[in-house]
């Protein structure tokens, strides 16, 4: 794949993995399938949870994490993908959404029960107002990751949610249901 997605062939795959094109087209079916799957795979693999036992040394070395893993070049080919709007690979989106946020949501309990994030503040928010602007810049402005103000942009989303009022997190008064996410329109790996 270090030529792009539209360069690489079954054919080149299978000789490198050691079996036949016929293992290959029989598990995947086509190449866009099997693209699909590895850059899923080597989203989850790249991208560790951290658990070091700050959030804020967490939230680092995520969006650390997400920057490294969008300048590589499996992560532009992920961010390829996060754009495609086949069915196939809307639905691989919205699970790989659902298990990252399901691990944010993890972390973000850690955090609560040491005092790190406010109990009733919505941590699907916060790591979503994090990780925006890095996406927007990957796929909108196309402006350099590289340099990117981790600990200034954790450190503002922190700022944020200990200055919401206790008990609301940045939500004001309005209730978050913690069972909310992951709607239909799916968002990009």
């Amino acid at each position: 794949m270090a030529r792009g997605v539209d360069s690489f062939t079954i054919a080149e795959v299978a000789a490198t993995a050691g079996v036949h094109e016929t293992s290959i087209y029989r598990r995947w079916g086509r190449k866009h399938a099997l693209i699909r799957d590895a850059c899923l795979h080597h989203a989850d693999v790249s991208r560790p949870m951290p658990d070091t036992g700050s959030l804020r040394s967490d939230l680092i070395a995520l969006l650390d994490g997400l920057v490294a893993t969008l300048s590589s070049p499996e992560g532009r080919t992920v961010l390829v993908l996060s754009l495609s709007q086949h069915p196939h690979v809307v639905a691989a989106r919205r699970r790989y959404w659902q298990r990252r946020f399901e691990l944010v949501r993890a972390l973000f309990a850690k955090a609560v029960a040491r005092g790190d994030f406010p109990r009733h503040a919505d941590p699907i928010e916060a790591i979503e107002t994090l990780i925006a602007p890095v996406y927007l810049r990957a796929l909108v402005t196309g402006e350099p990751l590289h340099g990117w103000p981790t600990k200034a942009m954790v450190d503002r989303i922190l700022a944020a949610y200990s200055a919401a009022p206790r008990g609301t997190g940045s939500t004001g008064n309005r209730r978050v249901n913690p069972r909310r996410r992951f709607g239909s329109a799916g968002r990009g790996a």
